[in-house]
This record gives structure tokens, sequence and C-alpha cells, in this order.
């Protein structure tokens, strides 16, 4: 067992750094100092791709074809919003020039086309906006904002430049982007510029870093053994990781 933001980490070959995660069921912001997890500047977001599919069946049935898209399966949906939606840079200017993009068309299964205009860009914008799915979070950016001002200060410089991206809803089209400018726009007048790092492959970047984590003799000594389990109970896995 290993926390997925610091497999993240190692995808990208690192040990220190921000893993900023959005995946199917939640998102989550990892804080990770020489291989270990800062748990208490780590945050979890109750919003990811699993919501966002059901809002963009939300936002479809604002408008014609009802029927077809209450029949839609929810992974027809989800391939819709991979296929279709993107991050806007600016949500508020492209929603008053009704999207900087032409609209999309997707082919349900059974051969129906489906026009995706303004809901492109409003389907992942919750991820910054929780507000709008009317949840009380802080967006993913300002999380990670809060991440780093936990870290401790010899740490913090180090994790301004690693700051990885990792799960399948952080492969929206202008999401790194955005996430950039989010967080420059945190940083301002502190003399700090952030990037972030997007692997292409981030989707499954847990998993890849799980592979490289577990080949590692440096790694075992973080391993819960099955004598750990027996001996302190499940509970330990908080003391352990």
């Amino acid at each position: 067992v290993a926390n997925s933001g610091f497999l993240s980490l190692c995808a990208h070959g690192r040990v220190t750094g921000l893993a900023v995660e959005a995946g199917a069921a939640a998102s989550h912001v990892t804080p990770v100092c020489e291989g270990r997890t800062l748990r208490e500047g780590s945050h979890c977001l109750g919003l990811a791709g699993e919501q966002l599919s059901l809002h963009l069946r939300r936002l479809l049935l604002a408008g014609p074809a009802e029927a077809l898209l209450q029949a839609l399966a929810r992974r027809t949906l989800s391939q819709m919003k991979e296929q279709c939606c993107y991050v806007a840079l600016d949500y508020e200017r492209e929603l008053q020039e009704r999207g900087c993009q032409p609209p999309a068309q997707f082919q349900t299964p059974d051969g129906h086309w489906v026009t995706l205009g303004t809901e492109r860009f409003c389907c992942p914008e919750p991820l910054f906006q929780p507000r709008l799915l009317r949840h009380g979070s802080p967006g993913l950016h300002q999380l990670a904002w809060q991440s780093l001002q936990a870290a401790p200060e010899p740490f913090r410089r180090h994790m301004l430049g690693n700051i990885v991206l990792s799960g399948g809803s952080s492969l929206f089209p202008g999401f790194p982007e955005r996430m950039c400018l989010e967080l420059n726009l945190l940083s301002h007048g502190t003399g700090v510029h952030i990037e972030v790092l997007a692997n292409p492959e981030r989707g499954g970047a847990a998993w890849a870093g799980g592979s490289m984590a577990a080949s590692l003799t440096s790694f075992q000594h973080s391993w819960m053994t099955k004598g750990d389990y027996l001996e302190h109970g499940a509970e330990y896995v908080q003391v352990k990781f």
C-alpha cells in the first residue's frame, strides 16, 4: 500500500513535490517531502470524473433531445466528456462569447449525433469552481496553494518547481494551462513563477509510479507486511502511510 500522490511523483522521477490528482471518484492534493507524505497539508475535493459526467448530462438535458440523453449509458457519457470537453482559460469570457471553440459533434453507439456547445467547457469547470455544483470546497488550484503554504519552508521552494498533475480528469485540454495560470495568480507578488508538470501519460501515473517504486530495494522499508497487519491491525495503515 502506498499513497497515490507519492506514486504519481515517482512516475516523474521525483520524491519531493506536490501531486495534484484529478481522478474518477475524487481529486486529491498531496505534498510529499523526500518520499514522506505530509498528511497535514493534504486535501481532498469530492469532485472528479464521475461527478463531471453526471454534470454533463444535466447540462445537455437543458437543451433538445432530452429522451436520447436520458438513455445514454454512463460509459457513453464518459466517452463524450473525454472526447469533446476542455477547460477554459477564462471561463467568464467564454460564457459571454458562448465558447471560443466551435461546437463539437459526438456520435452515440446507436448512431445518433449530439452537439455540444458551451457544455464543452462548462462540464469540467467545477474542478476550479466547485460552487457550480453546490460544493463549499475551494477549487483544486486553491487547495494546491494551501498545500504549498503548509509545506515546511526548506521544502516549499523545491515543491514549487515540482507540481505534478495526474489522473484521468487532468487530461482535459487546457487543464494544465489553467492550473498554472490560477496558481500564478495566487502567488502574485511573491516573486515566484510556478510551472506544472503534465506528462501526456499522466492518466495512469499512479500505476506507473507504483511499478517503479515496488522495484526499488530502498522502498521495501515502506511496505506494510502481513505480519504488521496481524500485529497492529488495519489502523496501522494510518501510521505507516
